[in-house]
């Protein structure tokens, strides 16, 4: 008898040391977005962890987004949590999973948090009086409005090439002056010679190059929220605004152009440009919503006609009138 309750026991041990020992589970995180400010409220997400015995619906999760070694919240099924960061530079967070058994594992990761410019002052341009704000970033001061000089024209009267420096209204209206005055390449850089070069910013400050605007946009990957990080009261604090740009009209009707892009892009200046004084192209940056790159556009001081057929207008292609920022010497 008892040898066959021996015999019983045996399979049942067998079969209980011949179980599989439980894996702990595979923890992975992300957070949306990965870059932001203090104020950024961050989706934590945890939907991509896994474990071989435990159903993905059974996981449990919590987070400690200080990684200090103290745990935000308690265990949840819920695999996104919401958290704010409150100092800059890389944060990391820590995310803890626990399947049916016991069995526990952590993912560390870090989202960046950006520190908003609060270098700021106010320039006076002392040739008429215009406040404006200006913001260092980097090793350069930079306006952080658009330039309001000059004597507005009529979008039916053509510049002149003379020491009065002249510019556009956008939507031919004063009730747009606080957007900053639209002016063609030539205006702005005060009609350059080989000899002479100047431009229409106040004493002391000049048009930003590419080579400038190039070295502040290279902090952040595009695409980007160019409001965000370049915008009014954005992380470096620039006061980019979707103001678009003035585009003149055809060969035949030159001074019936359009104003193009409002809401959704803006073009500035710069003082670069290649080729003869004939045949020059200029650069301008251009600014989406999400993104910012280098233009160029073919522009000329006056319209060239016919030497012969006064009525008839050669060598035109579409020019704009674009405004202008300006960053300290």
């Amino acid at each position: 008898m008892k040898n066959r309750i021996l015999i019983s026991i045996l399979p049942i041990i067998f079969l209980a040391s011949c179980q599989a020992e439980n894996t702990p589970p595979i923890p992975k995180a992300f957070a949306l977005p990965q870059v932001g400010d203090t104020t950024t409220i961050f989706m934590l997400e945890a939907k991509n962890s896994s474990d071989m015995e435990t159903s993905y619906f059974a996981l449990r999760y919590r987070w400690d987004t200080d990684a200090n070694g103290t745990w935000d919240c308690e265990y949840s099924t819920q695999t996104s949590y919401t958290a704010r960061f409150a100092k800059t530079g890389y944060q990391k967070y820590i995310l803890e999973v626990a399947d049916d058994d016991g069995g526990t594992a952590t993912y560390t990761d870090s989202v960046f948090i950006l520190a908003k410019n609060l270098n700021s002052d106010t320039l006076t341009d002392p040739r008429n009086g215009q406040h404006y704000h200006i913001v260092k970033i980097g090793s350069n001061w930079w306006m952080a409005e658009n330039l309001r000089y000059g004597t507005p024209l009529d979008n039916q009267t053509p510049f002149h090439n003379d020491d009065q420096v002249e510019y556009l209204r956008f939507n031919n209206s004063a009730d747009f002056d606080y957007y900053g005055s639209l002016y063609t390449w030539v205006e702005a850089n005060w009609y350059p010679t080989q000899s002479v070069y100047k431009d229409i910013c106040p004493p002391g400050w000049r048009i930003p190059t590419t080579d400038q605007w190039a070295a502040i946009l290279k902090k952040y990957s595009q695409p980007f929220d160019v409001l965000y990080y370049f915008g009014s009261s954005s992380i470096e604090n620039l006061g980019v605004q979707m103001r678009g740009y003035y585009q003149y009209g055809d060969p035949y009707t030159p001074m019936k152009g359009k104003y193009k892009g409002e809401q959704y892009s803006v073009r500035y200046w710069t003082p670069n440009f290649t080729g003869e004084d004939t045949t020059r192209y200029f650069t301008a940056i251009n600014f989406t919503r999400d993104s910012a790159y280098f233009v160029k556009s073919y522009c000329r001081p006056d319209w060239i006609y016919h030497p012969f057929f006064p009525g008839y207008i050669i060598g035109f292609k579409s020019p704009e009138a674009c405004y202008v920022r300006c960053i300290k010497q």
